[in-house]
């Protein structure tokens, strides 16, 4: 399984690609309250939508791509000055 996610073979640049890797991330961040304990004690927390094992590792893999386009995208703009 590659590491980070390439939209490149779809015609994306790189910026492009950052854009659409921030909405898949604000996606896959998306929190539900949901209730915990019983009574007066009840509290809430916030739990992921999407919430599996797999899932976890899809939005690990989003972070690592978001943050390898930034730091790429970064490099260039210093070599353009």
């Amino acid at each position: 399984m590659k590491e980070i996610i390439d939209y490149r073979d779809h015609g994306f640049s790189d910026e492009e690609t950052l854009k659409q890797l921030k909405v898949l991330d604000r996606v896959m961040s998306n929190t539900k309250k949901k209730k915990v304990g019983r009574g007066k004690n009840a509290t809430e927390i916030d739990v992921y939508v999407y919430d599996n094992d797999s899932d976890k590792e899809v939005r690990a893999k989003i972070k690592k791509s978001i943050k390898h386009y930034e730091t790429k995208l970064e490099t260039l703009s210093r070599e353009n000055n």
